[in-house]
């Protein structure tokens, strides 16, 4: 379903009130060396702490196989690797990342003051269980997710800007190197088997100082499932109707237990109006009009 016209305005909006809360705000702890932006920020709405991206190209995708089909093996009916394909070099302008997940105590924040009455699943009473409020909000649809975003004055990640923000410019296929090791994140059966706290496993850090984009759960992004630009892979599941997944989670299944899925540059694909209890996201916010303006 495409964006209705007051959702595009809403786009519009934000893009314009990002550029003076976030170029022009004075809260940070850090500063580059070479430039007046602060490596990280203070989100004016929610408070939560946000990362900065630097500009210039990286490394999108793999060209990766799976002679072997392995997917045959396990019951899969999406061959491995293939909807990343092709590698190529992708360049972003400056945005800033969310640390962590959006939590539930943080969602709830969000609930409390715009009066937004749709609550994640799982909730009981208006609110989430008792010791939980630090861990990443699960249980919300895409819309829900981008609705908390446009109340913070920011957005959902891009495939692509999620991709940067895990993988930094050298093409690493995990946020902390080229290496799978077990224990450095909240990942399937080599996790905690449940949610945690955001922030709880130390090593699951990206180039960027970004946090859990290895594991604990999988998060929405802004993007349809399409193929990328230069693909030869059909899929009878691309168009406009489902919404890309990015990232690993506490819990997946079948073929997802493959370290093959595990890579930073792997996609999921979930129909937007479906929420998960293995699904959160974490917002971003620009420093600049982007080079290609679009609110398709």
């Amino acid at each position: 379903m495409d964006l209705t016209w007051w959702t595009k305005l809403a786009f519009l909006f934000f893009y314009i009130a990002t550029l003076f809360l976030f170029a022009c705000g004075d809260s940070f702890d850090r500063k580059t060396k070479n430039s007046a932006l602060p490596l990280v920020k203070i989100s004016p709405i929610d408070g939560k702490e946000m990362v900065l991206i630097p500009p210039g190209e990286f490394i999108m995708g793999t060209n990766k196989t799976d002679d072997e089909k392995t997917h045959l093996k396990i019951g899969s009916v999406k061959p491995l690797f293939l909807d990343q394909h092709p590698i190529r070099k992708i360049f972003l302008d400056s945005y800033y990342i969310d640390k962590y997940e959006v939590t539930n105590e943080e969602y709830k924040q969000f609930l409390d003051s715009s009066g937004y009455d749709e609550l994640p699943g799982h909730w009981d009473n208006g609110t989430y269980a008792e010791g939980t409020g630090r861990y990443p909000v699960t249980h919300v649809t895409w819309r829900e997710a981008l609705t908390y975003a446009l109340w913070a004055q920011k957005t959902l990640p891009t495939e692509a800007q999620w991709e940067k923000a895990a993988r930094g410019v050298d093409g690493r296929v995990y946020p902390w190197g080229d290496v799978y090791e077990k224990g450095k994140s909240n990942m399937d059966i080599d996790g905690a088997r449940g949610l945690v706290e955001v922030g709880t496993y130390p090593d699951d850090i990206s180039p960027y100082k970004v946090y859990d984009l290895g594991g604990n759960v999988m998060e929405w992004t802004m993007d349809w499932y399409l193929a990328y630009p230069g693909s030869t892979y059909k899929n009878p599941r691309y168009g406009k109707i489902l919404k890309v997944l990015r990232g690993n989670a506490f819990q997946k299944a079948g073929h997802y237990f493959l370290d093959a899925y595990r890579y930073s540059f792997s996609r999921t694909e979930a129909d937007p109006n479906d929420y998960f209890e293995n699904v959160g996201f974490r917002c971003v916010a620009l420093v600049a009009f982007p080079s290609k303006f679009s609110l398709e």
